[in-house]
């Protein structure tokens, strides 16, 4: 991998950076990707950024070989040894405003157009009871939409982040849209942190309906199912023990979200623990 930052001007800022990365794999070969990015600065408030980029990711080895068994929740996700590696094209707009020391917006876009994404989808089962999932290779796709975000420094010691994501994900090959991906998602994190080590975190998140399509009445012919949408809720506490210890409890997915046929995550978990640094 190899880039350059290159300032072009210092007042106004504008700034490139080409770079390129090659990727030798004993299994799919030599294959490269360059990308370009600019940043512009009209205002000390304002930051526009613009950039291109060719992608490749070669499958890993949980997509290739993994054999993932929960009989409890009645799913089984398996790999697939055949996959190929997938390809994109990317670009990406974005837009940064600063107004004031307690706010920070953020809006941008994106189109990314993809051969042979890797993606998971439901597969047949021999056994009725058992929902079983693969990954599979899809010819071609594209995700295109926006994303909006800001943060929030309410006080010196609590800050609030928010994002909304709009994501249009379609599959070319069989004209429909992506199975599993949502179009609506929006988060939000509290953090505050006191002087005398105490750090809590809260973060919650809504993700919209979700198309999959299965064949239900067995005539070979798949019908789009919308998954409800759904919330999950995670929050973390920690506390420090002096300059070198760090005592925390922690709980994810506190809603209990998922279910086995359209969200097969893990439940509601608790954990704890302590952490050293010298």
């Amino acid at each position: 991998f190899v880039q350059d930052e290159w300032t072009v001007f210092d007042s106004p800022l504008l700034t490139l950076v080409p770079g390129a990365r090659i990727d030798l794999d004993s299994r799919f070969g030599v294959h490269g990707t360059p990308k370009l990015a600019i940043r512009f600065d009209p205002h000390e408030t304002l930051t526009l950024r613009t950039s291109y980029g060719m992608g490749y990711r070669a499958p890993v080895f949980k997509e290739m070989l993994l054999l993932f068994e929960n009989p409890s929740a009645g799913y089984v996700v398996e790999g697939n040894p055949d996959l190929k590696p997938e390809t994109s094209h990317s670009v990406n707009l974005s837009a940064e405003y600063r107004p004031t020391d307690w706010f920070q917006g953020a809006l941008g876009l994106f189109r990314n157009e993809i051969d042979n994404l890797i993606f998971t989808e439901s597969v047949e089962s021999a056994d009725a009871s058992t929902l079983r999932f693969s990954y599979v290779n899809l010819a071609e796709a594209y995700t295109q939409g926006l994303e909006a975000s800001a943060h929030f420094k309410l006080e010196d010691d609590l800050t609030v982040d928010t994002t909304y994501t709009f994501t249009d994900a379609w599959d070319r090959t069989e004209d429909r849209r992506l199975e599993g991906r949502a179009l609506h998602r929006a988060t939000i994190q509290l953090g505050y942190r006191h002087e005398a080590g105490l750090d809590v975190t809260v973060r919650a998140a809504v993700v919209g309906r979700r198309p999959f399509y299965i064949d239900r009445d067995g005539d070979d012919v798949e019908e789009r199912v919308d998954a409800d949408s759904y919330a999950s809720l995670d929050l973390r506490i920690g506390q420090d023990l002096g300059d070198h210890f760090t005592l925390f409890i922690g709980a994810e997915n506190l809603l209990n979200a998922g279910d086995v046929q359209f969200l097969p995550i893990q439940p509601r978990t608790f954990y704890g623990g302590v952490t050293g640094r010298l």
